[in-house]
C-alpha cells in the first residue's frame, strides 16, 4: 500500500461520522526530537519527514513513515490552535526557506525545503485551513 492509501486509511480512523476529508498535500514536517535519533541525526535538531498533510471541517492531520515502516500520525483539532503564521526555518548553517507553523500546545512546522512553487500551494492549502478554522 502506498503512502497516500496508508494516510487515507490512517485518517478515516480518526475522524468522526459527520467529518469528510476536505484536501489534501504533500509536504515535509518537521519532526522535534525524540524520533530524529532513529535516522542518525542528534535529538536536538529537527528532521524533515514528507507526508501527506490533509484537513477536514474540524482537524489537520498528518500520516508518514520513517523507515518504510514506523508511522508518524499528528492529529491537532482546529479549538487547539492558537495561530498558523509563515515563518523562515533554518535548514543549515546560515540557510533558511519559507514555512508554515501551527501553534497549539505545541509548534509545528510543516515546509516545502524551498521549492518555491510547492510553498504557494501549501500556503494556499492553511488559507483554506484559516478560514475553517475560524468560524
Amino acid at each position: 500500500m502506498g503512502l497516500k492509501e496508508q494516510a487515507m486509511k490512517d485518517f478515516q480512523e480518526k475522524i468522526s461520522s459527520t467529518e469528510s476529508i476536505q484536501g489534501m498535500i504533500t509536504t515535509y514536517y518537521e519532526i522535534q526530537n525524540g524520533v530524529s535519533g532513529l535516522v542518525g541525526i542528534a535529538n536536538a535538531n529537527s528532521t524533515p519527514v514528507k507526508g501527506i498533510l490533509a484537513y477536514t471541517e474540524q482537524q489537520l492531520l498528518f500520516y508518514s513513515e520513517i523507515l518504510g515502516n514506523l508511522p508518524i500520525s499528528l492529529q491537532i483539532p482546529y479549538y487547539q490552535i492558537n495561530k498558523i503564521k509563515e515563518t523562515k526555518h533554518v535548514f543549515a548553517l546560515f540557510k533558511t526557506f519559507p514555512a508554515i507553523a501551527v501553534f497549539h500546545q505545541e509548534q509545528e512546522i510543516f515546509t516545502t525545503l524551498g521549492n518555491e512553487e510547492e510553498f504557494i500551494r501549501l500556503q494556499a492549502f492553511f488559507e483554506k485551513i484559516k478560514l475553517i478554522s475560524t468560524n
